[in-house]
């Protein structure tokens, strides 16, 4: 008889932002505290641990579950505007350090994809 396969879902119960880190530490059964540092660590050497990270948010489905008010207003809300302002703050690192570069490359693309994109997320949460 075939084993059932395992599925990858963003946690509803251990999440931060999204649930990608608590998703993960579900699916391998490590602490989510262990995911967190790694993505961290990666994120500081290089973004890689941020790209991962928003590519998982953007395919992983939310775990099946009962909805809650909490899980869709409150953690949702302070979700995005954390998001928001993690997008924000590393779009304008990456963009200050081109500014004193002067050159124009798809890095200076990006930093300014990045802010945008946590100026909207902020903007929109808020009309909310």
């Amino acid at each position: 008889m075939p084993e059932a396969i395992k599925k990858f879902y963003r946690s509803r119960e251990e999440r931060i932002i999204f649930g990608v880190c608590g998703g993960l530490s579900e699916y391998f059964n490590v602490d989510v505290s262990i995911i967190r540092v790694v993505f961290i660590l990666l994120a500081l050497t290089g973004s890689f641990g941020f790209w991962l990270y928003l590519f998982l948010t953007l395919i992983a489905p939310l775990k099946p579950g009962k909805k809650d008010a909490t899980d869709i207003k409150d953690k949702n809300s302070a979700s995005r505007n954390l998001f928001g302002l993690l997008l924000l703050a590393f779009g304008l690192v990456i963009l200050l350090q081109k500014f004193f570069d002067f050159l124009f490359d798809w890095n200076l693309i990006a930093a300014l994809v990045i802010v945008f994109l946590g100026v909207y997320l902020l903007v929109k949460n808020n009309k909310k």
